[in-house]
C-alpha cells in the first residue's frame, strides 16, 4: 500500500468510526511555532486519521532536524479508563529501535580497533553454542539478520547440551532475529567491560543529552510510562475498533528491545542521525561515530522486503528511499527522512 492509498483508507476509517471515537481537537498538545509551523495542522489531521484507523488510544510525535528539536506533540490518552492525557515527559518503550543503539555502540568499538565485524563471533564469545555446516557467523551477519540462526530461542538454552543450529549459509538471506541482537548485547558487554545500561549512557545517552531515557525496562518506571494496550479478546483475530485492555507490564534488559524514552530525547537521537553520527549538545558538536562507521550503519547491506518493497537493512536499522530522498532510516514505528540536509 502506498502513502496515498493509506491516507484514503485512514479517511474512510475515520468516517466509519466517527460516532464511537473521540475528536483529537481538544486532546492535542504541541507548540505552534518554528520553521515547520505550516506542517503542524496537516500532520495533526493525519495523526487523527492514523489513530482512528489503528484504533489506538493516543500517540506522541517529535519533529527534529539537523538543527535540533522543532516540535513535540502529544495526542489522545495515556490511560483510557481515567481519560488521562499523554504528556511529553512520559516514557514510551521504543522496542526494536533499541537495536540501532547496540549497533552504534559496536561500531564505536570498531572505530576504536576493538572489534572486527567480519571475524567469527565464536572468536569473541567462545561459550556460544552453534551447530553449523556453513562458514563462520560474524558480527556483520548478526547485525544484518543474515546469520541463519533461529530468532526466537534464548541465547542460553535450557539444555546445556543443545546448540543453536544454522538453517542456511550466513549472509545469504534476511530473517529478522531478536536472539541475534540479544547476543550482540553480550558481545558489547564483553568488549567494553561493563553492563549494557552503563555502556548506553556513556556512549550514546550522555553525549546526546538524552537524560530522560532509560537503558533497560523495569517495573520502577511504570509511573513514568504511558500505558500499553492490546486486544481484550486476544485469542482470536483482532477486529478494527474492538475493545482494548491494558497490556501486562514487561521487564527486559535484552539489547533487542530494552530502551524506554521520551519524544524529546528521541528528537535528539533523530538529530544525531540527521547529522550522520555527529552529536550536538549545549552548542558543542562532537562526532560520536566516524564517517566510515556511520556509512556502514546506514548502508543497504541486504534486501529486507518485510519493511517495504524497496527496503533494505543496514546495521540495526532498516534503510530505504522514499519520495526520492535517501536515506530513510526505518524501524517499524520510527522513521527519519533526510531531504536536502533535513530530517523529518
Amino acid at each position: 500500500m502506498n502513502r496515498r492509498e493509506f491516507l484514503g483508507t485512514s479517511a474512510t476509517a475515520a468516517v466509519s468510526s466517527s460516532k464511537m471515537f473521540y475528536s483529537l481537537d481538544a486532546l492535542t498538545a504541541g507548540g505552534e511555532s518554528g520553521i515547520y509551523q505550516s506542517a503542524h495542522k496537516p500532520l495533526d489531521r493525519f495523526v487523527e486519521q492514523y489513530i482512528r484507523a489503528m484504533n489506538a488510544p493516543g500517540m506522541t510525535l517529535v519533529l527534529a532536524d539537523r538543527d535540533g528539536i522543532q516540535r513535540v506533540a502529544t495526542y489522545g490518552f495515556s490511560d483510557v479508563e481515567s481519560k488521562a492525557l499523554i504528556h511529553p515527559d512520559q516514557l514510551f518503550q521504543i522496542g526494536s529501535i533499541s537495536k540501532s543503539f547496540v549497533a552504534l555502540c559496536l561500531l564505536q568499538l570498531r572505530d576504536e580497533g576493538k572489534l572486527d565485524l567480519h571475524k567469527p563471533i565464536l572468536d569473541y564469545l567462545r561459550w556460544f553454542r552453534i551447530e553449523s555446516s556453513y562458514e563462520p557467523i560474524t558480527t556483520h551477519h548478526l547485525l544484518t539478520h543474515t546469520s541463519g540462526l533461529p530468532g526466537i530461542p534464548p541465547v542460553f538454552l535450557s539444555d546445556p547440551a543443545a546448540k543453536h543450529r544454522a538453517a542456511y549459509a550466513p549472509g545469504k538471506q534476511f530473517h529478522y532475529n531478536n536472539m541475534a541482537f540479544t547476543l550482540l548485547g553480550h558481545l558489547l558487554m564483553s568488549l567494553d567491560g561493563g553492563a549494557v545500561p552503563e555502556i548506553y549512557r556513556k556512549r550514546i545517552f550522555d553525549p546526546l543529552g538524552m537524560t530522560a531515557t532509560e537503558p533497560v525496562i523495569t517495573f520502577d518506571q511504570r509511573d513514568r510510562t504511558a500505558k500499553n494496550y492490546f486486544a481484550f479478546q486476544s485469542d482470536r483475530p483482532f477486529a478494527h475498533f474492538a475493545r482494548l485492555s491494558e497490556a501486562p507490564a514487561i521487564v527486559t534488559s535484552s539489547a533487542a528491545g530494552c530502551i524506554a524514552s521520551t519524544p524529546h530525547d528521541m528528537g535528539l537521537y533523530v538529530q544525531f542521525l540527521a547529522r550522520r553520527g555527529e552529536g550536538s549538545r549545549e552548542g558543542a558538536r562532537k562526532r560520536l561515530l566516524s564517517e566510515e562507521g556511520f556509512a556502514l550503519f546506514s548502508k543497504a547491506h541486504i534486501k529486507a522486503e518485510e519493511f517495504g518493497p524497496t527496503a533494505s537493512y543496514g546495521y540495526g536499522i532498516a534503510v530505504d528511499t522514499l519520495d526520492v530522498h535517501p536515506p530513510t532510516y526505518r524501524r517499524h514505528d520510527f522513521f527519519c527522512l533526510r531531504p536536502a540536509g533535513r530530517s523529518r
